[in-house]
């Protein structure tokens, strides 16, 4: 556009439609931008205010109560609790112990089904 063909002014309505269009972007940035910082806000402190999955307390003393005679044949944790498998006189059986108070949460027998 050369200087000769300059731009007509806009009427009082049009330039008032756009100071508010101008308004309403200036809000709707500002508004994203501040929900851009509160949700990465909330990521890094989440990521650094993680709970620490290690046992800082003292070393865990406990006893699994077991059939006599029985042998582990292997065992597992998963979080707090502590699955082991046992070879006991009446049979294997699998014995989950919660590692927080040393208690007995389950124990579970394998039997045989005849005929199966």
């Amino acid at each position: 556009m050369s200087e000769d063909e300059k731009e007509a002014p806009l009427d009082p309505a049009a330039e008032r439609l756009q100071r508010r269009l101008t308004r309403l972007v200036r809000i709707s940035g500002v508004t994203m931008a501040a929900g851009l910082i509160a949700v990465f806000s909330a990521i890094l402190y989440r990521t650094v205010n993680r709970p620490s999955t290690a046992h800082t307390g003292a070393p865990l003393d406990i006893a699994v109560p077991a059939p006599s005679g029985a042998t582990i044949l292997s065992s597992n944790t998963s979080g707090d609790l502590l699955t082991m498998v046992v070879d006991a006189p009446e049979g294997r059986m699998a014995i989950v112990v919660d590692l927080r108070n040393g208690s007995v949460v389950a124990r579970a027998r394998l039997v045989t089904q005849p005929g199966t």
